[in-house]
This record gives structure tokens, sequence and C-alpha cells, in this order.
């Protein structure tokens, strides 16, 4: 990925828009991003990685937080970044969600996040066209990102974008934190996936051999044996057991058939004599019922005689009936025609009394037709005094509605002045705002810088003390390393002698010396003084090196305070002079007076606001006023024509009254005196009509009781006559039957049912006699010769034979089921012992490569740590090459597989190896500067393996934000040289330092200026 052109708008420091063309570099392919502290220098990498990914270089903040404090609220908050990956051009566009002012009236609103990726490729960077759209939406863009560059947002910030305090993680990290870094760049989850599929396979095995095992001893314990072999030898006894019951099976069986046989034949003998003495008795008791079957015999023939006599005994009874009804209908007909004679004549009389009341009929008719009359007059008077009141009402009212518009004109005219007053007011108020505004952001910047200021005066006095503590500290342990080291060489001087001494005391005269071989010893050389041993030597040898390393550490130490110390002097003297005066001000003061702005800020805002809302009430009011005039008019018009409408109805309900009499006029009155005449009228007419209906209907009720009367008697006397012709005809036919009286035929008589009864009775007796009499010939002739058996005894013999049989089938049964249950277990054991067999050697092999592969080893080293550990090498040796230039050869990355701690991860554990001491120690015992140089050349080396393994990844440019102002003017140099040597790879290098000497050595820049409204940036190339 190579930039080409950044854009930002209200984007951290930079409140307007903000334009970088990547291009201006020409053929420079180092640069420095350079400025104060706070002006926007990592904003730069904020807004591509915010582009790219949505989030900030250093995933501290998200894009909410990144707007610009100086914007104008009509500003949107985006960033547009167009960027090359090989021949490829694309654009990224993305806004934060953001709080937006509303298009139509007061208050903000939400503006959702989004983003859109175009293709650019073969259009022009002026192009105004935007190009192919790949994805839309954050989610979407995301995908799409990182399918193009081959990075997630951590992985881009570990290889090509390197934010303050995150490279250096890879150095630092133990090996469980470096192997989550590694795993993420480097995909390599095939190789856990491994892991984990030994692991479960082997667990899987081991759980099956267990199992199979438990299911093996399960067995023989059903079977409750010790071994397979105890229950082979159980299987052979029972097979022999089972041939001797199976024998007395046989024989048991035919002596139940035997016995069978003879209880048979002894219950069919028993069945005969049974059915013999059975006819026997059945024949004596139907012969006891003899008697009562012949009087059932004389009772039935009794009762068909009766039945010959009922139907004239019918006749008789209907014709008595009808002869009794008509006698009582008689005496009912004739009460009814006295009662129809005496209504008659009391009718005639009513009848003559009211004719005598018509003349008083007539003159009540006469007087409601008069009252009639005057109905119709009535209703027109008032309806004429409902005219009248209703135009008075509505010119009252007319009249009040006039009054109260009037007044309401005369308020709202009030109302008018006094809003164009306030209006005026507030306008005036709210011309300051823009004034006010810029007073209060540059007062509150003053006040944070003067605070700021404060609090690095503070550090800086803190510094001040740790520095000469520091610097005193420096200056004994020289002192005392010049002296150790003095002291060691004089201690090594004296040994040396010593030793030349020791040889001097050992020469003979006529032997050679062991130095230069000479026969003669002229002048041997002698001890001036006590002759130390080696071990004192190399004693002191290792208290010097101590002390030596002892004095690094704290020249380190105070050369990391003396760094922080020209930090924090140059952050205080960049806020002395842009507050100038105002840096010795009091901070209490500067707040107060940042306060007082911004509350004098806040009113002229909110009379902006009100002056805007008076207007639009103004707006209103005049609208108001304008409809009230016309209002007003329209009810004074309304008004004239209601008076003259009063004066027309009063006339007309005048001319009105003067037709109707005065205690008339009053409908009610009208219509209680005419319903009064009604009823009259009505009362008498129906007096007559009553007594002639009456007269006549009595007329009619009497001629038909006459009537009735006469049919009446001739009824009742041919009733007479039938009724005496029907009892003579019974009499004669009751003596004819042989009935000497009426009683005998009623106790002879029988209902058909108990006729029926009496016949079935006695055809049954006679059918079981006869049946009865044949079944006991039948009987006596089968027993003839037969013999009482003993039926118990019998039984008895079969029981006990069922039983010997039963048991020795019982015998059979478990037998055969222990054989074939015993025959069951010997086969599944066998399985089993097979099964446990193969899984025992499946688990020797895969048992074996799950530990391997899960790090059960001397060196805890599991399968993908293994890989990454390969991996990781190849990154130190990359590593080293840059490390070696910037440390002049002393540094080696290298990795190491000894462990911190015996249960901690191994296998990717690193080094550094220092060729001033020949020894190898721990990357955590290096200097700030030293740990900034092999951070640097770490991430470095990193970028250039994930390159050479991820095939298609173009990592064109690297981004550097970390530690420069820790280095020394050296080890800065050798740094730069590293870095540069980048471009030869065709590398874009951009590198964000304040750190003046570099200034010095770049000469293409990309210079930020902070102002009371914002930062602004642009590219200088020298």
């Amino acid at each position: 990925m190579k930039p080409l052109q950044l854009v930002m708008s209200a984007f951290g420091p930079y409140a307007g828009l903000q334009a970088l063309d990547f291009t201006e570099l020409g053929d420079r392919s180092f640069f420095l991003i350079h400025g104060h502290t706070g002006a926007g220098k990592t904003t730069i990498l904020d807004a591509m990685c915010f582009a790219l990914y949505g989030d900030t270089s250093g995933a501290l903040r998200d894009g909410k937080q990144m707007r610009s404090d100086h914007a104008d609220p009509e500003v949107v908050t985006d960033v547009i970044f167009d960027f090359a990956i090989g021949p490829d051009v694309y654009r990224i566009k993305r806004h934060p969600e953001q709080e937006r002012p509303k298009k139509h009236g007061a208050g903000t609103t939400i503006m959702r996040a989004d983003a859109t990726l175009w293709k650019r490729t073969g259009l022009a960077a002026d192009d105004a066209r935007e190009g192919t759209v790949l994805a839309s939406g954050g989610t979407k863009v995301n995908a799409a990102v990182e399918n193009l560059l081959g990075f997630k947002s951590g992985q881009f910030r570990q290889v090509v974008m390197l934010p303050q305090g995150e490279f250096r993680k890879l150095l630092v990290a133990d090996s469980k934190e470096r192997q989550v870094i590694l795993e993420t760049l480097f995909h390599i989850e095939l190789y856990r996936l491994v892991e984990e599929r030994l692991k479960n396979a082997a667990l899987e095995l081991k759980k099956k051999v267990g199992n199979v095992q438990e299911q093996r001893k399960w067995v023989l314990q059903e079977a409750g044996v010790e071994d397979p072999e105890a229950l082979n030898q159980r299987l052979q006894n029972h097979g022999l057991e089972l041939a001797t019951v199976e024998e007395k099976v046989v024989n048991s069986r035919l002596v139940v058939k035997k016995a069978q046989e003879q209880l048979t034949a002894g219950q069919k003998a028993r069945e005969l004599l049974d059915e013999q003495n059975q006819a026997l008795a059945a024949v004596a008791a139907l012969e006891e019922k003899a008697q009562n079957v012949e009087a059932a015999r004389q009772e039935m023939s009794n009762a068909r005689l009766a039945a010959g006599l009922v139907d004239a005994e019918s006749v008789w009874q209907a014709r008595r009936i009808e002869a009794v009804a008509a006698e009582k209908n008689l005496a009912a007909r004739q009460i009814v025609l006295q009662e129809a004679r005496h209504a008659r004549e009391k009718a005639m009389q009513n009848w003559s009394m009211a004719k005598g009341r018509e003349p008083e009929w007539e003159g009540a008719v006469r007087e409601v037709n008069r009252l009639d009359e005057l109905s119709g007059k009535v209703e027109s008077l008032t309806r004429a005094r409902i005219d009248v009141e209703a135009a008075w009402r509505r010119a009252k009212a007319l009249e009040a509605t006039s009054t109260q518009a009037k007044a309401s004109l005369c308020a709202r005219q009030s109302a008018i002045e006094e809003k164009a007053k306030l209006r005026e007011d507030a306008a005036n108020q709210a011309a300051q705002a823009g004034a006010l505004e810029a007073a209060c952001r540059e007062a509150e910047q003053i006040s944070g810088k003067r605070q700021s200021l404060e609090t690095w005066r503070q550090r800086m006095n803190s510094i001040h003390q740790t520095f000469a503590v520091a610097e005193e500290t420096c200056r004994q342990v020289e002192e005392n390393y010049a002296r150790a080291k003095e002291e060691l060489s004089i201690l090594q001087q004296a040994w040396h002698s010593g030793q030349a001494a020791l040889l001097a005391g050992g020469l003979t005269a006529g032997r050679p010396c062991p130095v230069c071989g000479s026969l003669k010893h002229p002048a041997p050389a002698g001890s001036a003084g006590h002759v130390p041993s080696e071990e004192e030597v190399k004693a002191r040898q290792q208290q010097l090196s101590k002390l030596e390393s002892y004095r690094d550490k704290v020249i380190n130490k105070a050369n990391l305070v003396a760094t922080e110390k020209a930090t924090v002097g140059s952050k205080v003297e960049d806020l002395v002079n842009e507050l100038g005066e105002r840096a010795n001000a009091e901070p209490a003061a500067l707040v107060a007076a940042a306060g007082k702005v911004k509350h004098m800020w806040n009113r002229a805002v909110q009379a902006e606001a009100t002056a805007a809302a008076l207007g639009r009430e103004l707006e209103v009011l005049k609208a108001k006023e304008k409809t009230d005039r016309e209002q007003l008019e329209l009810l004074e018009k309304e008004l004239q024509e209601a008076s003259a409408a009063l004066k027309s109805a009063k006339a007309v309900m005048q001319e009105r009254e003067s037709t109707v009499p005065g205690e008339l006029r009053d409908p009610d009155a009208l219509n209680k005196v005419r319903q009064a005449a009604l009823n009259k009228r009505d009362r008498l007419m129906a007096v007559l009509e009553q007594a002639r209906k009456e007269a006549e209907v009595a007329g009619q009720e009497l001629v038909k009781a006459e009537t009735a009367a006469a049919e009446a008697q001739s009824v009742w006397q041919a009733a007479q006559t039938r009724a005496a012709e029907a009892a003579e005809l019974f009499r004669t036919r009751l003596k004819t039957a042989g009935f000497s009286a009426t009683t005998e035929y009623v106790q002879a008589k029988r209902t058909p049912e108990q006729m029926q009864r009496l016949e079935k009775f006695i055809k049954e007796y006679d059918t079981s006699l006869g049946a009865a009499r044949d079944r006991r010939d039948r009987a006596v002739r089968r027993t003839a010769g037969i013999v009482e058996p003993d039926l118990d005894k019998l039984a008895g013999i079969l029981l006990e034979a069922e039983k010997n049989r039963d048991n020795l089938l019982q015998q059979n049964i478990q037998l055969r089921s222990q054989i074939k249950q015993e025959d069951k277990w010997l086969k599944t054991m066998a399985c089993l012992k097979a099964e446990i067999k193969s899984l025992e050697q499946q688990y020797a092999i895969w048992g074996h490569l799950s530990e391997v592969a899960n790090g059960k080893n001397k060196y805890g080293l599991t399968f993908q740590r293994f890989v990454l550990g390969a991996l990781l090498d190849d990154i130190t040796v990359a590593a080293t090459e840059r490390l070696k230039l910037m440390s002049s050869g002393r540094y080696q990355l290298q990795r190491t597989l000894e462990r911190s701690r015996s249960n901690a991860a191994g296998g990717l554990e690193l080094e550094v190896f220092d060729t001033y001491t020949g020894v190898a120690r721990g990357v955590a015992t290096l200097s700030g500067g030293e740990t900034f140089l092999a951070s640097l050349s770490l991430a470095l080396g990193l970028a250039d393996v994930v390159q050479s393994y991820a095939g298609g990844i173009h990592l064109d440019t690297i981004f550097v934000d970390e530690g420069f102002g820790t280095l020394d003017p050296e080890s800065l140099d050798l740094a730069m040289r590293a870095l540069m040597d980048l471009q030869k790879g065709g590398r874009l290098v951009g590198i964000i330092s304040h750190v003046p000497e570099l200034k010095e050595i770049i000469d293409a820049r990309l210079e930020i200026q902070s102002t009371k409204k914002g930062s602004t940036a642009c590219f200088k190339v020298y």
C-alpha cells in the first residue's frame, strides 16, 4: 500500500479542510513528519488508519472522538484517502458518527457512521469521477480493505504503521503473548488444529480403551467368575447336567399321559350317573304341579265366555254416559237463557237515558271547533315572539363580540410593540457573538496552555532534582570504577612480577631456564613484596566487571533523565514562547477570565436564538393583528343588520297579538282549554255509542240463548231412549252366556295379557312334562352296569405326575438359559479382548504424537510454537541485519529455547547477544535507547518476513512514530541509516518526531503548524 492523497475535514486538530498530496515528495521516499507536541503529527497516521479500518493508529480512540473542537458545527468530519496497491489505485471515504445541526428547525440530529470504497485505476488524480464502487457501509468496507491489503487493523499497525507504544510489544512480550501476535500475522491456525486433532484423537482412543476394559470387567462381574477359564469349565458342567434332565423329562411326560387318560374315564362315568339323578328329580317336580295347572285351565274357560260379552257392556256404558251429559247440558242452557233476558231489559233502559243528552254533546262540538280556529293564530304569535327573542340575542352577542374584538386588537398592538423592542435588544447583543466566540476560544486556549505550563514546570523541578541526584551518582560510580580499575591494574602488575620471582626461585645452576633456556642465571628476579594469587586477581576482575555493568546502568538511567529533561525543557520553552507575558499570570485568574468570556459568549449565542424566535413571534402577531381588524369590521356590519331585524320582528309580533284574546295567547293555556273541550265532547259521544252497542248485543245474546235451550231439550230426550235400549240388550246376552248375575261376569273377566299368560303357562307345563319323561328314560338306559368312580384319587395321581414333569421342565429351561448366557459371555469377552488389543496399539501411536505435538517435551514446545519458532528465527535474522547496523555491530537478536519458568510456554523467548561481552542476555536488560533500536529492528524484520510469506501483499510504505528522542546522536544516525536503506526496496518511509536533529538529516518534511483556530500541514521538499 502506498499513499497518494489524504484529505481531512474537521478531523482532530485540523478544523477545516486539510489536503496532503504525497506525490509532492517526487522521487523522495524518506520524509519526516515534524511539529510541536500536540500539533497533530500522529493524527496523520490516525486519519489513514481510520479511513482504512474505522479506528485510529493506536487503537485507543474511535472515530467519534476524532471530531475537531475547532470545527464549525456545519462542517462534517470525514476523511478521503487515495492509495495505490501495485498498479491499481483506490479511494476510500469514511465519516464517523457525529452530531449535526438539523436541516429544518432548531436542535441537532445524529449522523450515522458510513464508508465507501472505490477503484480508480486509470483515472487521473484530478478527475471528478469517483470510480467503480467496490463496497459501501462500514462493515463491508472493512472486509474489502482487509482483502486488498491482506491485513486486519491490528496486523496493519504491527507491520505498516508503527504507532507509539505498539511495535515495542513484540520485543518485550513473553512466549505466550508473542505467540498470539505471530498467530495473528501468519495465519497458522492449521497447526493449532493439528495439535487439537491429535489431542482429541488420543483422548478418544484412551476413553475407548477405558470403556472396553470397563465392559470386560462388568461381564465378568455379571458372570460371577474371576476369569474366562472358570466360566468355560462351568459351561461344560452345565452341558452334562442338561443331558440327564432331558432324559427324565421324556419319562415324566409318559406318566402324565397315563394319569390323564384314567381321570378322563372316571369323569365321563360320573357325568352319566349325575344325568340320571337329575332326570328323575325333574319328572317328580313337574307331577307335583298338576293341580295348579287344572285350576288354570278352568280360569281360562270362564275368561273366554266373559270376553264374548265385552262389546254389549261397552255399548251400554257409552249410552248411559251420553244421557248424563245431555242432562247436564240442558240445565246449563236454561240458566244462560234466564241471564240473557235480564241483560236485555237493563240495556234498553240505559239507551233511553243516553238519548236524552244529545243537545249537550252538540254544544261541546261547537266549542271544540272555535278553539281549533284560535290554535293557528296562537301558533303564528308564538313564532313571532321567538323571532323577536332570537333577533335580540343575536344583536346582544354581536355587540359583546365586537367589544371583545376591539380589546383584543388593542392588546395585540401592545404586544407587537413590546416584542419589537425585545427583538431589537436581542439582535444588538447577538451581534457580539462572533467576537465573543473568538475571545472565548483564545481565552480557553491560553488558560489550558497556562495550566499545562504549570504542570510541565512542576515536572521540570522534579526532573532537575532527579537529574542532580543522577549526576552525583554517575560521578561517584565513575570514581569508584576508576579506583577499582587502577587497583586491578596494580594487582595484575604485582601478580605478573610475582610470577617471575616464583620462576626465579626454582632456578638451579647448570640447568636450563624454563623461559629462555639459558644454563646461566646471572640476575634472577626477586619479590619486592606480597605476590597476589590468581584467585585474588580473578575476584578483583569480577568485581570490576560488576562495577562496569552497574556504571552502564547508572549512565543509561542518567541519559534517560537527561533526555526527559531536554524534552520537558523544550516543552516549557515552547509554552512560554506561545504564552508571552501571560506565562507568569495566575492560572486561576486566567480560568476565571475564560469562564467570564464564555458566559458572555453563551449569552450572545442564546440572544441569537432569542432574536430569531422573537422575529418569528412578531410575524405571527402581525398576521393575527390583520385578522383581528378584518374580523372587527365584519362584526360591526353584522351588528347593524341584527338591529334592523330586531325592529321588524317586534312589529310583526304586535300585529298578531291583536287577533287573539289575552287569556288564550299562551299556547299552553289554549291547549289546556281545548283539551278540556275535546274530553267533554268525546266523553258524551262515548256514552251514547256504548249504550247503543250494549242494547244491540243484549238482543242478539237473548236469541242465541233461546235457540240453544231448545236444542239441549231435544238431545236429552234422545239420549235417555238409547240408554234404556242398550241396558236391556246387555241383560239378555248375560243370561244367554250362563252368568246369573253381573258380579259373576265381572269376576270371570280377564285382560288379553292375563289370558295370554294363562295359555302360555298351561302349554309350557305340558311340554316340560313330556320332555322330562323322555330324558328320564334315556338316562336310565345309559347308566346300566356303571360303577361309581373315585375322582379325587385319580386327580391326585395326575397332579403329582404333572408336578414332577413341570419341575424337570423348569430345570431344563434354566440349564438352557444358563448355557446360552455363558456362551454369550465367552463370545463377548473374546471380542472385547481383541478390541482392547487393537485400541492399545492405536493409542501407542496417537498418544505419543499428541504428547509431542502438545508440548510434553523438555522444551515445552508445541507443534504450532515449533512452526512459529521457525518464523521467529527468520524474523530475528532479518532484524539482526538492521540491529547490527544500528548498534555498530554490538547486538544480535536470537531465539532461545530456555523458559522463564518450568511451567511456562517455551520456544518463543528472545534474547540479545552482546558481542562486546560474548554473553547472551534477556531483552529486558537493554537500556531505553537500546530497547527502541531493538524494537525498531524487530518490527522492520517482521515486516520483511510477513511480506515474503504473504503472497500478493505489497508493503510499499512504513510509518514509525516512536522513541527517537531516547537516542544519542550516534545511535540516531545509525537508526536513520537503517531506515534509509529501506528506500532501496522502493518503500516510502515516514517517521514522526519533534527531535531537532532530524530536521538537519532529512530534507523532505511534512511540517505541522498549530494555531488558535486549529492546525495546518504542508510538504516541504529541499
